[in-house]
């Protein structure tokens, strides 16, 4: 009768811990997807960043990436001189401009 009870305990509890388990590995995968494209949502895709440059007067737009939650753009401004710049990935206002050499 211990035997009986004890493997009934033992059972419940280890179902318990692995259903825990599941559970809290679907709570952050599903918590870890939300964060991935929530942001996402709520910025500029590659297209309208490149329109804002452009209007912006830059040519020669060579190059956009997202690094670091900020859109890097490569082109040229209207002097012809190389230059990169850094948009905020929301609105599409240039935050910083660097010229290059060359």
């Amino acid at each position: 009768m211990k035997t009986t009870r004890l493997l009934t305990a033992l059972t419940l509890g280890s179902s318990l811990i692995f259903s825990g388990a599941a559970l809290n590995t679907a709570l952050a995968q599903t918590t870890t997807t939300q964060m991935q494209t929530a942001p996402a949502q709520s910025r500029l895709n590659i297209k309208q960043i490149y329109d804002k440059v452009e209007a912006a007067g830059y040519t020669n737009i060579t190059e956009i990436d997202l690094d670091d939650n900020v859109y890097e753009v490569k082109a040229r401004n209207q002097e012809n001189q190389r230059v990169e710049l850094k948009l905020d990935p929301k609105t599409g206002e240039i935050i910083k401009t660097k010229t290059k050499n060359k």
